[in-house]
């Protein structure tokens, strides 16, 4: 047993089977987070993708009515995109909230579930403001729906710098 603990140059003593995997890279323990801090933290994220959901439809209302000389269509198509976004981001916050209560198969179908439900929505809606508002509306909806993607891909500067975040 004296090979596994193993004194460093520096006189730390370190246990390789604790601290190192198997191919000797360093494995950080995870901290075991309560319910209630789960939930938090989903929350935070969800008002995070909200803040960014917001600043990206008023940046591509303002681009866009630039370029088209103040469609009302693809304002209208927007801020139906937007909506549907904040629509779909509340449904992924309640659905990893549910999936988080079922064991690790159900929980995977369950998911896989809420992402088709999440699909068929966004396509409904896409589909409508094609009929309804035309090419410019179109363009605005899908544009407007997107905004939930560019938010989920700006959340770390979001979250770094968000005024609501909660003070650690």
């Amino acid at each position: 047993m004296e090979e596994e603990k193993k004194e460093h140059i520096t006189g730390w003593q370190y246990d390789f089977d604790e601290e190192y995997g198997e191919n000797n890279e360093f494995v950080e323990e995870a901290p075991v987070l309560t319910r209630a801090e789960q939930e938090a933290q989903v929350k935070q994220t969800l008002l995070d993708l909200y803040m960014g959901i917001a600043l990206g439809t008023v940046l591509l209302l303002v681009i866009g009515n630039l370029i088209l000389r103040g469609s009302l269509f693809f304002t209208l198509g927007t801020l139906a995109g937007a909506v549907t976004a904040v629509c779909l981001a509340a449904y992924m916050y309640h659905s990893v909230l549910v999936a988080t209560e079922y064991p690790e198969k159900q929980a995977s179908g369950y998911m896989k579930r809420s992402s088709l439900i999440r699909m068929v929505i966004m396509i409904a809606v896409i589909g409508a403001a094609m009929f309804l508002l035309g090419i410019h509306g179109l363009f605005g909806t899908v544009l407007g729906t997107l905004t939930l993607k560019l938010s989920a891909l700006f959340w770390p500067v979001i979250h770094k710098y968000n005024p609501f975040t909660r003070a650690k």
